[in-house]
C-alpha cells in the first residue's frame, strides 16, 4: 500500500470514523434520554389522571352512601311511599343536586325485595325479576352494600343496552334491622370521565382504560370503547412502566399504570399511553440536525486540515523518500526543494547538508587514496631494482675481501642489509627488522660521515615481536642525519629507544642533539599539514610521507609527534598499534 493511501486510511479511520461514530452515540444518548424523560412524564399524567378517576368514583360514592342511608328512601323501600320519596328529593336536593350535577349521573334506579321498580328518568329498565337473573344481581349481593361497578364492556350484566356506560350497584339494608330491603343502581355519563381525560391528555397521544383481557373500557374517542387489543408481554408482567413496542403495527412509547374500580379488589384494570415513536423522535429532530450539522463541519474542517497540512507533510516525505534513493544510487547532486513549514525547512536543510558533506567526505577519501598512491608510488620509484643491487652488492663485497678493504666490505654488507626490506612485499615488517634496517642505514652513514656521529639502539623484546609499517623508522634517521647535524659538528648523537605504552601503544623515540626545529615550522606542523612546502623544505620530505602513511594506514590516532627547540635538539616520538602478524625471514 503507497505512504499516500496509508495516511488517507488512518485519517478516515481516526478522525472521520470516530467522529461519526460520537454524532451516533449522541443521537442514541439523546433518543434513550428523551424517551426515559418522556416516558417518567407520561407515567405521572397517568398517575394523575388515575387520581381524577379515583375522585370521581369517590362523587359516586358519597352520592350512593347518602341516597341508601336517607330516611325517606328507606321508608319509600319499605313502605311503597311514594310521598316519601319526594321528601327526599326535596328535601336532600341540594345536596343531592350537587353530587348529581357533580357525577353527571344518567340514571338512579331503586328495586325493592317485594318488587318495586323506581327509576328517575323513567327508562326502560328491566323488571326486578329480570334483574334478579343478572350476574349484577349477584355481585350486589355477594358486595352486601359495599358499591359494585361494572364497566362499558360489563354493562350487560345489568341489562341490553348498546349505549356504553358505567354503573354502580349497592345493596341497600334496613337500618334498624340490617336486613336487605332493596338495590340502588347509578350510571355514570361518561361525560364525566371525558372532563378527566380531555384536561390531561396530550394532543400527541391516546390514553385509555383497557382490562386484563385487552378490551378497551373507556377511551376518549367512544367508539373504540368494546374494542379488543393484543397486551404486550410487558403488561402482563409488571405493575406499572414503560416500553416501547408495537402499537397498532407503529412503534409505539406505551406506558401504563394499574387502576382499581371496586375496593378490596385486586387490579384488572389499566390506565394506558400510547405515544407514537415518530412524534417523540420529531422532538429530536433538531438535536439530530445539530448533530449532523456538526459532524459535517468537523468533517470539513479536517477534510481542509488534511489538504492544507497532511498534504504538505506526505509531499515532503515523498520528494523525501525519492531524494533519498537518489542519493544511495550516487546522485549527490541531488537537492530538497524549500517548504513552506519551518519544520519541514529545516529538515530539508538538514538533507541539503548532510548530501554536501557526504560529498566533501567522498572528495576527501578520493584525495586521501590518490595521495596514498602517489606515497606508494615515491617509494617504489625510490627502489632500485633489489634483486639486481643485492647480487652486484655481494659480488663488490666478494671483491673487497679479497683486496682486503674491510671499510668497503663492511658498508657493502650492510648497503645488502639495508635492502633486504625492500624485498620484502609486505606492507608490515616486526619491529626488530624495522630496527635492522635503521641500524644498517645508519652504519653506512657513520663510514660515509667519518665517524662524525655515534648511535645507541635499545628496544624492548616484548616490543620486537610486534608488526610495523615497513620504511618508517629509516626516514626519520635520515632526516635527523641530513637537517638536524651541521656539517661540521663532530659530536652528534643519536639515540633510539623502543618500547610498550601503559595504553598498550608501541613507540618510537628518536632522539638527537643537533641544531633543532623553529617553533613556527612546529606549529604549522601540528596544524596538520598546512604550509606543506615549508615543512619539507624545514623538516623534510621523508618525515612528511612518513606521517602521511601513518595517518593512512592506522588512522588519526597514531603517527610523528615532534618536540624541539632550536639549538637544543629534537626529539622524534611515533606510535602505532600492537599487531602480530605472519613471520617473513628477511
Amino acid at each position: 500500500m503507497k505512504f499516500q493511501n496509508k495516511i488517507l486510511l488512518a485519517f478516515l479511520l481516526l478522525i472521520l470514523l470516530p467522529i461519526f461514530i460520537l454524532g451516533l452515540v449522541s443521537y442514541h444518548v439523546t433518543s434513550t434520554t428523551l424517551k426515559d424523560k418522556v416516558g417518567e412524564e407520561t407515567v405521572y399524567t397517568l398517575e394523575s389522571i388515575g387520581l381524577n378517576l379515583q375522585m370521581v368514583l369517590s362523587e359516586v360514592n358519597t352520592l350512593s352512601n347518602y341516597i341508601i342511608s336517607s330516611r325517606e328512601v328507606q321508608d319509600f323501600i319499605k313502605y311503597n311511599d311514594e310521598k316519601s320519596l319526594l321528601d327526599f328529593y326535596n328535601q336532600g336536593q341540594a345536596i343531592a343536586g350537587l353530587l348529581y350535577g357533580q357525577s353527571k349521573l344518567n340514571e338512579l334506579v331503586l328495586y325493592s325485595e317485594v318488587g318495586q321498580v323506581y327509576s328517575f328518568q323513567r327508562t326502560e329498565i328491566p323488571s326486578f325479576q329480570q334483574f334478579q337473573k343478572s350476574e349484577f344481581f349477584q355481585l350486589l349481593k355477594a358486595e352486601e352494600g359495599r358499591p359494585v361497578w361494572i364497566t362499558t364492556v360489563d354493562s350487560h350484566k345489568f341489562m341490553e343496552n348498546d349505549k356504553p356506560i358505567f354503573s354502580q350497584g349497592r345493596l341497600i339494608k334496613d337500618l334498624n334491622t340490617l336486613n336487605a330491603i332493596g338495590y340502588l343502581i347509578l350510571d355514570v355519563r361518561l361525560d364525566r370521565f371525558d372532563e378527566v381525560f380531555q384536561a390531561l391528555q396530550q394532543d400527541d397521544s391516546q390514553t385509555m382504560i383497557v382490562n386484563d383481557r385487552g378490551e378497551v373500557v373507556y377511551h376518549l374517542s367512544h367508539e373504540m370503547i368494546g374494542e379488543t387489543i393484543a397486551l404486550p408481554q410487558e403488561m402482563i408482567v409488571s405493575q406499572s412502566g414503560t416500553f416501547i413496542n408495537h402499537w397498532e403495527k407503529e412503534k409505539s412509547l406505551i406506558s401504563y399504570i394499574p387502576i382499581t374500580f371496586n375496593e378490596n379488589e385486586i387490579s384488572s384494570f389499566y390506565l394506558v399511553s400510547v405515544k407514537p415513536w415518530s412524534f417523540i423522535t420529531s422532538e429530536t429532530k433538531f438535536i439530530r440536525n445539530i448533530t449532523i450539522l456538526l459532524v459535517i463541519v468537523v468533517t470539513v474542517f479536517a477534510i481542509f486540515f488534511k489538504q492544507l497540512f497532511l498534504n504538505n507533510i506526505i509531499h515532503f516525505i515523498t520528494e523525501f523518500q525519492a531524494n533519498m534513493k537518489q542519493v544511495e544510487k550516487g546522485q549527490l547532486s541531488t537537492r530538497m526543494q524549500t517548504f513552506a513549514y519551518r519544520e519541514l525547512n529545516q529538515l530539508a536543510k538538514s538533507f541539503n547538508r548532510m548530501v554536501d558533506e557526504i560529498s566533501i567526505l567522498l572528495n576527501r577519501v578520493k584525495d586521501e587514496q590518490e595521495r596514498k598512491r602517489k606515497a606508494e608510488f615515491k617509494v617504489l620509484q625510490n627502489q632500485i631494482n633489489p634483486h639486481f643491487l643485492y647480487n652486484t652488492l655481494e659480488s663488490i663485497n666478494s671483491m673487497a675481501v679479497l683486496h682486503g678493504s674491510r671499510e668497503i666490505s663492511k658498508m657493502t654488507i650492510n648497503l645488502g642489509k639495508l635492502l633486504r626490506i625492500s624485498i620484502n612485499s609486505d606492507d608490515r615488517v616486526r619491529v626488530s627488522d624495522e630496527v635492522r634496517h635503521a641500524i644498517s642505514y645508519l652504519e653506512i652513514q657513520k663510514i660515509r660521515f667519518n665517524e662524525r656521529f655515534t648511535f645507541e639502539i635499545t628496544c624492548d623484546k616484548e616490543l620486537e615481536h610486534h608488526y610495523i609499517l615497513k620504511l618508517v623508522l629509516q626516514p626519520l634517521v635520515e632526516n635527523t642525519l641530513k637537517h638536524g647535524f651541521d656539517k661540521n659538528k663532530l659530536d652528534g648523537f643519536i639515540n633510539i629507544r623502543g618500547g610498550i605504552s601503559n595504553t598498550n601503544q608501541g613507540f618510537l623515540f628518536i632522539e638527537d642533539n643537533g641544531c633543532g626545529i623553529s617553533k613556527d615550522v612546529l606549529a604549522a606542523f601540528n596544524e596538520s599539514n598546512k604550509l606543506r612546502k615549508t615543512l619539507n623544505q624545514s623538516i623534510g620530505c621523508g618525515v612528511m610521507n612518513v606521517q602521511e602513511r601513518m595517518k593512512l594506514y592506522y588512522g588519526d590516532r597514531y603517527g610523528i609527534m615532534i618536540c624541539s627547540y632550536e639549538n637544543a635538539g629534537t626529539i622524534i616520538k611515533l606510535t602505532f598499534p600492537l599487531s602480530e602478524g605472519e613471520h617473513h625471514d628477511l
